[in-house]
């Protein structure tokens, strides 16, 4: 539990550097290796292993789909200026390739984290709580980090950086002296444009896509705090009433409180206490970023900025004092409704 509360403290801090100003240093990416056929043989089909397998295989053929195709763009287009002006299609294709491909990534992998949901609850004994966490915890560390991780590096940054230092930086770039400058200032704001364009459209997939797993992942260990294992039924459309409002296909999640949440006098106090000033950060966190957003050269807000990160330093060392293995079903509810609402703050920063 402790790897998630950080991963979101540092999803934080990453929002808050980008806006700072940043970028990547380029560099050729390393080609990425699918899991071995051999590998994925061994684990039965439908199985936890071989549902973590196909999503991480699919993460790594679509990462390398993209890179190959990027790989035939940079042959095809040629390394001159003119060979540049009469092949922009090819680029402009290229970028919206590299949307569409991730957009879909995203859907499958709500896909497989649907159905590897239901395999814990085939294949794990539900009543023992540390193999159930454990299980379910499996699929956001492999996917929700890791896989997204190495296909951002991929993609987002070793991919874009790579057509940035190609075109922008390059051939456009050294064509400065030699080219009319009305011309040339033209094509090398488009050929920006459409780089930052799809660039940012890559990253609110990529974003959309981890939210969305996130979001199941939250209302999965939920559920089964409450000891619902329909996962069927957890992830049900919504339907409208004949009233025209909304409500859940599938009964709501038992809770012990009248208005959802959980029952506070259940939770334990000092991990109460722990995690209201953890959220109580964000909600910091939250507002300085909008403050800063509407005025990024303020003297007074780039000085709270240090005052943000000792905070969070000391949000991270009582967090650490955490024995996860004390948690009661309680305490673990509790921690997955209050990581839902920081994660929801969060998104809404980096919209």
């Amino acid at each position: 539990m402790k790897r998630i509360i950080r991963t979101l403290c540092a999803a934080a801090m990453v929002v808050t550097l980008a806006a700072c100003g940043g970028g990547g240093d380029g560099g050729e990416p390393a080609p990425q290796q699918a899991p071995s056929s051999e590998s994925e043989s061994t684990a039965p089909a439908n199985s936890l292993e071989e549902i973590i397998q196909r999503a991480q295989a699919d993460f790594v053929e679509t990462s390398q789909k993209l890179l190959d195709e990027q790989e035939k763009v940079f042959s095809e287009v040629g390394d001159g200026y003119e060979d540049y002006l009469a092949n922009i299609d090819m680029i402009q294709a290229w970028y919206e390739l590299s949307i569409s491909e991730t957009e879909a990534l995203g859907e499958r992998a709500v896909e497989y984290g649907r159905e590897y949901y239901k395999a814990v609850v085939d294949n794990v004994d539900v009543t023992d709580d540390r193999e159930l966490d454990k299980a379910t915890e499996e699929f956001y560390d492999t996917v929700y980090e890791d896989a997204y991780d190495d296909y951002y590096d991929a993609i987002y940054e070793d991919a874009y950086d790579e057509m940035y230092d190609t075109y922008y930086d390059g051939i456009i770039h050294d064509a400065y002296d030699t080219t009319p400058y009305d011309e040339w200032s033209d094509t090398s704001s488009d050929a920006y444009e459409a780089y930052s364009d799809a660039r940012s459209d890559v990253y609110e997939a990529i974003s959309d896509g981890r939210s969305d797993v996130y979001s199941d992942y939250s209302d999965v260990r939920s559920a089964f705090y409450s000891n619902d294992f329909d996962v069927e039924g957890i992830f049900a459309p919504v339907q409208t009433n004949e009233g025209g409002k909304e409500s859940d296909a599938a009964e709501p999640v038992a809770d012990s409180s009248e208005d959802g949440a959980v029952d506070a006098s259940a939770v334990d106090p000092t991990f109460k206490e722990t995690m209201d000033g953890y959220e109580a950060f964000f909600g910091e966190y939250v507002e300085f970023m909008r403050a800063y957003e509407a005025d990024p050269t303020s003297v007074e807000l780039i000085g709270q900025y240090s005052d943000l990160m000792t905070r969070y330093t000391e949000t991270i060392n009582a967090l650490g004092e955490i024995d996860e293995d004390s948690l009661t079903p309680a305490d673990a509810a509790y921690y997955a409704e209050v990581t839902a609402r920081i994660y929801e703050m969060l998104a809404e920063v980096g919209q």
